[in-house]
């Protein structure tokens, strides 16, 4: 029998569901009791497998850890929204949305008129607009939105997004220092469109909306962070597998989709070793972690030494039924500096276990779901791996119609295929522990990985992103295999390479940890910001480029052309000088990078 068709029978599918439901459940929400009572639960689970060394990793929400700043406590219990003029109704309540109250709002009762000031979050949008005591209306950045309207005494923030279904509540977040405390008056809550697009319509009649808001809610002390592993061996060096396991109570393939899968293969792992069908570990420990996004990975990361984490998988929304939520799966890879050999053996396998349909007449089996293979990009824990130089895939569901809303809920959810990623996930990975390595699966996937990585990039970057390719794979492929696998026999060139340039260089002087975007966004001023919203809008790669590949790149000092040279390698997307320089520059201004000169 085969590893993958060992894990797949046993995979406990009607737990899987039991698991969701319980998990689901629980609002877990960052800094909140019930993030620390859902890890609880999941430790307590993972205990009684009696297989694996467990541990319950517990930190302070009120320190700082890489580039994230400290995060205040905060509990919420319920919460009701009222129009009552022009005519009274029911608009939203927690007990239908958990959604509805913006995380980190605070509590208090609210009755006020309503005031749509379109995007809100620029001082320019409340020029001769008198909010103090009002509602206002908003649907641009959240943090900077409320900031705005704190600032000029509203009493009650209505979000809401224009993207979504006219019925989903969006998930937002504030995630409030401590210090903000002092000036976070206003209550913040989160509306569907239909209800945002209702109350504008009655303000252009010329009607007077006036709403009701009551939160229970308030700020907490000492809020932990709190990250479960479960170690099996005990070799030395590490495979990690981890999923986050905070977000709204109710909402479920992000990332309850990923927490119960792990728990679900946890399962399988302790019923296999108990049972004799797979041994110990021999080439490397894994360990499964659970932690709150970000937060979690980056506490339990700067804790303790990284030089023996030698891979790792992210399991970020895997469990969507794709044609509900309209997603495709993807194997998002690292960079291409960190590629590892360990990523053909997960994604051969994972190709593999998604292939159950027949062709007309051929012995080959078909791809069932949507998928794909994705360069490097930002978004989840996969990020503070690589920022540390640890080598790090993410498996993912995008797009989905229902993300960060009420309407990710458990009728979204797929139990087959997540059984199918986490079964081979579990064989992939266990095949790495016992150094069962194909080296010519490794051959075949190299050839393939130059291909499809550069099917994709314009004619002007495709001949570098190949050489920049090829340099980098047969280093990183003579370090793990000592063996050159042919790829000497490809010769190509590129005059503009560049290297060892001479000028200004510039270095990250930060913490091995990305730079959070709503850091800098809160920190620019007027014109930068202005900037930054309106080149972000039209080049989302270059969130990938800011938050994960300087930090990663500028570890030595670099020029502006080396930086963009490299970028162009390991992206694939040629990046105006300009702009480069002009982002580098403002991450200077904020004190990100320092200018050496040479």
């Amino acid at each position: 029998m085969s590893m993958f068709k060992m894990f797949k029978d046993l995979f406990p599918r009607q737990e899987l569901l039991m698991l969701t439901n319980e998990v689901s459940y629980i609002h877990r929400i960052q800094g909140s009791e019930g993030i620390e009572e859902a890890a609880d639960l999941i430790y307590r689970f993972v205990k009684e497998l009696g297989v694996f060394d467990v541990e319950l990793h517990t930190y302070e929400y009120s320190r700082s850890y890489g580039n994230l700043q400290p995060l205040t406590g905060w509990w919420v219990k319920d919460a009701v929204l009222r129009m009552v003029k022009p005519y009274e109704k029911l608009l939203h309540s927690f007990s239908m949305s958990r959604t509805l109250v913006v995380a980190h709002s605070p509590g208090g009762e609210v009755r006020a008129k309503v005031v749509n000031v379109g995007l809100g979050d620029r001082a320019k949008h409340y020029e001769g607009v008198d909010v103090e005591g009002k509602a206002v209306l908003v649907s641009g950045n959240v943090f900077l939105a409320y900031r705005e309207a704190c600032r000029r005494g509203a009493s009650l923030v209505l979000l809401y997004r224009d993207d979504l279904p006219e019925d989903a509540v969006p998930y937002l977040s504030l995630f409030l220092r401590p210090e903000d405390i002092s000036w976070a008056k206003a209550l913040a809550l989160s509306i569907s469109r239909r209800t945002a697009y209702e109350i504008i319509r009655h303000i252009s009649y010329g009607d007077e909306v006036v709403v009701e808001a009551s939160v229970e809610a308030g700020f907490r002390e000492s809020p932990k962070i709190k990250v479960v592993t479960a170690r099996l061996g005990d070799v030395g060096t590490e495979v990690h597998l981890l999923a986050h396991y905070c977000h709204p109570g109710g909402t479920v393939n992000d990332n309850v989709s990923g927490t119960v899968a792990l728990l679900g293969l946890s399962k399988v792992l302790s019923k296999a070793v108990n049972d004799g069908r797979i041994p110990q570990p021999k080439k490397h420990d894994l360990v499964i972690i659970w932690c709150p996004e970000y937060y979690g990975s980056v506490a339990y990361l700067t804790s303790r030494p990284v030089d023996n984490v030698v891979f790792s998988i992210n399991l970020d929304m895997i469990g969507e039924k794709q044609d509900v939520t309209g997603s495709t799966l993807n194997y998002v890879r690292p960079p291409p500096r960190l590629f590892h050999p360990y990523e053909a053996v997960v994604y051969y396998e994972l190709r593999n276990a998604l292939s159950n349909s027949s062709t007309f007449s051929s012995p080959k089996k078909l791809i069932s779901y949507r998928f794909d293979v994705t360069p490097y990009e930002v978004g989840s824990d996969h990020d503070i791996y690589i920022v540390n130089g640890i080598p790090a895939v993410m498996i993912n569901q995008w797009p989905d119609t229902y993300y960060h809303t009420d309407l990710d809920s458990i009728d979204k959810f797929d139990p087959e295929i997540t059984t199918l990623i986490s079964s081979a996930v579990g064989s992939a990975t266990y095949k790495l522990l016992l150094n069962k390595l194909d080296k010519s699966l490794i051959t075949s996937y190299v050839f393939e990985y130059l291909g499809s990585e550069t099917s994709w990039v314009s004619d002007d970057v495709r001949t570098y992103r190949l050489y920049y390719l090829h340099k980098v794979l047969r280093s990183r492929l003579i370090k793990y295999l000592n063996d050159d696998l042919g790829l000497g026999r490809l010769n190509i060139s590129y005059d503009g390479l560049t290297s060892g340039g001479v000028g200004i260089k510039y270095f990250y002087r930060g913490p091995p940890d990305i730079i959070r975007l709503k850091d800098v966004i809160a920190s620019l001023g007027e014109e930068d910001l202005n900037y930054l919203e309106t080149i972000l809008r039209g080049r989302k790669y270059l969130r990938t480029v800011i938050q994960v590949l300087i930090p990663l790149l500028l570890k030595e000092p670099k020029t502006i052309d080396e930086l963009k040279s490299e970028v162009i390698g390991e992206l694939g997307v040629d990046i105006e000088y300009e702009v480069l320089e002009r982002l580098v520059n403002i991450l200077v201004k904020l004190n990100y990078l320092v200018r050496v000169v040479t």
